[in-house]
């Protein structure tokens, strides 16, 4: 069976962040994913991120931290603030740490691009040594023009790069994919091995999962038949309140 993490940057968003975990812990979910909040106490967040037994899937790194990765001066500064970043994984029992798609310009894509790069070479030997992954995932160009990366195929060629499973792994974000080349059931049965984490929406609108071009009866049960050990990521904006829209997830559960 499947197990579903709530992102809490999307979901529960009617609450202050802190409740949104004992929200979604009531709601049934087993573990939550989130953006590392900067204003938000490290012990009270760890109070709020374990609310009777909930686990923490996956953190992504604040994009003004993520930020300083794209400039070759700026590289130790960002591996600076990745330590930080991986001692606050570590204090809440993360393991997975989302580097997000950003944009990039054309006229300076090449130079940010391997900028970007050296910097996830420097930072794998950190993940490692603390058991975690970082994660790479990419944004479709009409919600973002200029992301990079940009496609499933932008991600491989980056982890080929890379050429560490020990310290990299895909987030598989399903609404992202289907936007822009489609493909999901190839990419689940083919990459399944690379994927670390797994992201779900409605596709088009991005709302809840039950409505949509995506049968994800089918994709699910796949998912269960590959094996994958991991958690499906709700998500999604919610058309009224979280609350209201949870309906779709009880078969599943």
């Amino acid at each position: 069976m499947v197990s579903f993490c709530a992102d809490i940057d999307r979901l529960f968003t009617e609450l202050p962040f802190l409740d949104r975990c004992k929200a979604a812990r009531e709601s049934g979910f087993s573990s939550v994913e989130f953006t590392m909040p900067e204003n938000i106490g490290l012990g009270e967040l760890g109070d709020a991120a374990a609310y009777k037994g909930l686990k923490v899937a996956v953190i992504t790194m604040p994009a003004e931290q993520l930020a300083l990765a794209f400039e070759k001066k700026s590289k130790q500064k960002f591996l600076n603030a990745l330590d930080d970043f991986i001692d606050k994984a570590d204090f809440l029992e993360c393991k997975k740490l989302f580097i997000p798609a950003q944009e990039l310009p054309p006229d300076t894509f090449e130079i940010q691009r391997e900028a970007f790069a050296s910097a996830l070479h420097a930072a794998a030997s950190r993940v490692r040594q603390a058991g975690m992954k970082i994660l790479l995932g990419f944004r479709n160009p009409q919600d973002m023009p200029e992301a990079y990366p940009a496609s499933t195929l932008e991600v491989l060629e980056l982890l080929d790069e890379l050429n560490d499973d020990r310290a990299f792994a895909y987030l598989f974000d399903i609404y992202q994919a289907q936007s822009c080349e489609g493909g999901l059931s190839n990419t689940i049965d083919s990459l399944i091995s690379l994927i670390g984490h797994i992201r779900i929406a409605g596709v088009p609108t991005g709302e809840e999962p039950d409505m949509g071009e995506i049968n994800y009866d089918y994709l699910l049960s796949l998912l269960e038949t590959q094996g994958y050990q991991g958690h499906i990521g709700c998500s999604y904006t919610p058309r009224l309140t979280t609350a209201e829209g949870l309906k779709w997830i009880q078969k599943y559960v």
